[in-house]
């Protein structure tokens, strides 16, 4: 099982942010080097040349720590990147990669397009040499995070934990870093030592913001599977019963619901949820459609009626 799409993909490219003349409010304009910061930027952003482009982003790196305007300035990097990637320049797009990171080690779409580069030349581990390095010198959740998903990329699933690890010491509550551990205990059968993991998912998200919605209903459905597999079916239910409210697509959890609701007796519920699974028709639709023509065969003597069952639940989901 993968963690939820609502997740901030690794290395996706970010659409062009706002204008910043528009999109700062006026006491960040007017913070002591805000001037500078920004004349700078528009250096950069009227620069053609691309080499010297470059350089000016990075002299901004440099200059400024952080700042506001750092969207901006990724976004215009991340856009010279793209260009060497599009002529496979990919020991150079290491190279410059490395550059940006070694100043801004926090930037998602940076490392990916770097870690894609390293993974063209078939050398992950330069990378996980350089996020090392840099952690050495100054240890942070953001360097830590990065050779975490370098690692991951590898499939180097010990070292992957190890750096997960320092990337929640320094910053317990960064979801993505939970969400992959609980994936990978998921994949490995070991979803008992998943639960504390989800609970943390749970306090650093918030129930009533719609974007955190599938991100937590994948905790609950760690916490409900992990109740299922130790027999306990109310307190399964109650977290699943969750899931479904908070992602109804999650055709999984749907299935599953339809075996918790069989297990407490509640045939009419177990079939509605099996046939949500088939309406679904994802990974879980083979057996959940197994499961609904056999309920319905016991509690009606036939499986003709599916169709009628399964109709309704695409109108209810939405889906065709």
């Amino acid at each position: 099982m993968v963690g939820p799409s609502v997740l901030l993909v690794f290395g996706a490219l970010l659409p062009p942010p706002a204008s910043p003349a528009h999109s700062l409010p006026p006491a960040l304009q007017q913070s002591p080097t805000y001037a500078q910061e920004y004349a700078l930027y528009q250096q950069a952003q009227n620069e053609t040349d691309a080499v010297k482009r470059k350089q000016v982003i990075l002299d901004f790196l440099t200059q400024f720590k952080s700042s506001e305007l750092d969207p901006h300035i990724s976004y215009l990097y991340a856009q010279y990147l793209e260009q060497l990637k599009s002529r496979s320049e990919w020991q150079r797009l290491a190279a410059d990669g490395e550059a940006f990171l070694t100043r801004r080690p926090a930037d998602k779409v940076i490392a990916a397009m770097t870690t894609e580069a390293y993974q063209r030349l078939g050398q992950p581990d330069k990378l996980v040499k350089f996020g090392s390095q840099l952690y050495s010198q100054a240890p942070s959740a953001a360097t830590a995070y990065l050779v975490a998903k370098a690692y991951l990329s590898m499939n180097d699933t010990v070292n992957f934990r190890k750096w997960a690890a320092r990337t929640l010491q320094h910053a317990p509550g960064n979801v993505e870093m939970l969400v992959e551990l609980i994936s990978l205990h998921w994949k490995e059968g070991t979803l008992d030592r998943a639960t504390g993991l989800a609970e943390k998912v749970l306090a650093a998200t918030k129930a009533d913001d719609p974007q955190h919605a599938q991100v937590r209903a994948f905790a609950y459905r760690a916490l409900g599977q992990n109740a299922f597999l130790l027999g306990d079916n109310s307190t399964a239910y109650k977290h699943y019963s969750k899931a479904v409210e908070l992602d109804p697509k999650m055709d999984f959890a749907q299935l599953q619901m339809g075996y918790i609701c069989w297990r407490l007796g509640r045939v009419d519920d177990a079939i509605r949820c099996f046939a949500r699974a088939v309406a679904l028709n994802g990974p879980s639709a083979k057996d959940a459609r197994k499961e609904l023509y056999g309920l319905l065969r016991s509690r009606y003597g036939s499986a003709e009626n599916a169709t009628r069952f399964i109709e309704a639940a695409k109108q209810e989901l939405g889906v065709s």
